[in-house]
């Protein structure tokens, strides 16, 4: 066999809720969960990678099922010993799923903990990945509970690159039924295998009670850890892991074991899942624009590393969200008046922890400035005749109008429309229109027209 590279690595045992013990019927203990797999563009194999015997499967090193498996190498003790695991999708991309056998032993941990994905007659097409951090059960690691028997690899990344972005990354499921058709993966070693090919071996899945199923694989020692696949994609090479090969019963030894997934396993996920998890590089964002009602504020995020990086935004009048305000550009609504404005921008990322930042506060909103046309007034300064004020555009849309229409310089009572209608008084006068605008948050704006030409008399 071949041994592992020294490293250090980290280790942990959690407790995610002992399960209910059932000597009968194997059962969900909470909701059904899972967490789909992670396809990527196949990375550049060694070419000098060797095709698996002709009796096993022939994938090669780039299909998504050999490069997600691997065989793992570790030391307990003065020994050295190999397992079977496979890299499953979580948000920090460095997850690698096992037996809790291969991590840990009568309360011991694993030591120089590698796991070679693809692995193939001594090759390794992708290269050799090390452990930060192994983590299993306290039912498994105190008292030996084979139906706790599961265990997760937090791998260190290689050249800044985390395996499951270089590589893809099976699913994971719990609570599921106890039955289905699974198709497992592994490196056997004891005979009649040698350890050296991914083996598989397809069948369905039986209660055995007692949190644990079975399959009839065949599958021997150093198979341990290695996927028992559900809902498993030929075309795509990807499924999700619904079991794992971990021990079997010396008068039966074809018949392979696995704990059932259940609460020990989405806890077991949900304890590890975010490690590895990069941080983004962040900007403090900057507002740009005049802090006035009606005007256009533009939030300037400044850089976010690696990109491309999705940025959201969300504006706040006085620290407390404005609803709806999520583009880049907010025009500053009338409620802001006498008020400060701040932009908070969210950067997210797959594999990056998202991250806000949020903007120096505006000055105090001011009141907002209307623009308006000169009105005009259409219609034959002849008594009798109608005469029409013309507003013209006024912004920003919509704003309140009201009308006076004046003789000469004097207001002519109840003459607030849009029109007029020339009467007796104004023969010899000329008349104009004063247009009001309102809209709140805005000083208030008038605009008046030009006189007409003298009244005449019919």
């Amino acid at each position: 066999m071949k041994a592992a590279k020294p490293m250090d690595a980290t280790s942990s045992v959690m407790r995610p809720g002992k399960a209910t013990r059932r000597n009968a019927q194997t059962s969900p203990d909470g909701p059904a969960g899972s967490v789909a797999p992670l396809e990527v563009k196949a990375p550049a194999a060694d070419k000098s990678a060797k095709t698996p015997q002709a009796s096993f499967p022939n994938y090669p090193a780039a299909n998504p099922t050999a490069r997600t498996n691997g065989k793992v190498f570790f030391s307990r003790g003065e020994a050295n010993y190999v397992c079977s695991a496979s890299i499953v999708a979580s948000e920090g991309r460095s997850l690698v799923w096992t037996a809790g056998h291969c991590l840990a032993e009568n309360a011991v941990w694993s030591s120089n903990v590698a796991f070679v994905p693809a692995y193939s007659a001594g090759s390794e097409p992708y290269g050799t990945w090390y452990a930060k951090n192994l983590t299993t059960t306290a039912e498994w690691f105190y008292n030996h509970e084979w139906d706790y028997d599961v265990g997760a690899m937090t791998m260190t990344p290689t050249a800044g690159v985390r395996i499951a972005d270089y590589l893809g990354a099976q699913g994971i499921m719990w609570n599921q039924t106890a039955g289905y058709t699974s198709n497992a993966f592994g490196y056997p070693a004891g005979s009649p295998y040698d350890g050296e090919y991914l083996v598989r071996a397809d069948g369905d899945t039986a209660d055995e009670g007692d949190n644990t199923i079975y399959m009839y694989s065949g599958l021997t020692g150093g198979s341990s850890g290695g996927p028992w696949f559900r809902n498993f994609n030929e075309t795509s090479g990807l499924g999700f892991v619904n079991g794992h090969n971990d021990f079997i019963y010396t008068n039966s030894p074809a018949w392979m074991y696995s704990p059932y997934y259940g609460g020990q396993v989405s806890g077991l996920c949900n304890a590890v899942r975010y490690q590895e998890v990069y941080k983004l590089t962040t900007a403090t964002p900057k507002i740009s624009g005049s802090a006035k009602v009606g005007k256009v504020l533009t939030a300037v995020p400044g850089t976010w590393k690696p990109s491309p990086v999705t940025l959201a935004y969300q504006w706040k009048i006085n620290g407390k969200v404005l609803s709806g305000a999520t583009a880049s550009t907010l025009t500053v609504p009338a409620a802001a008046k006498g008020k400060k404005i701040t932009v908070t921008v969210t950067g997210s990322k797959v594999g990056y922890s998202t991250a806000s930042k949020t903007s120096a506060s505006t000055a105090k909103v001011k009141v907002g400035s209307l623009s308006a046309a000169t009105p005009t007034v259409t219609g034959t300064a002849v008594v009798g005749q109608v005469l029409t004020a013309n507003a013209g555009s006024w912004a920003p849309a919509p704003v309140a109008l009201s009308y006076q229409w004046y003789r000469n310089s004097s207001k002519i009572k109840r003459a607030t429309g849009a029109t007029y209608t020339l009467v007796q008084a104004d023969k010899g006068k000329k008349i104009k229109v004063k247009v009001t605008g309102k809209k709140s948050g805005f000083t208030t704006l008038s605009k008046v027209s030009k006189k007409t030409a003298t009244v005449k008399a019919v």
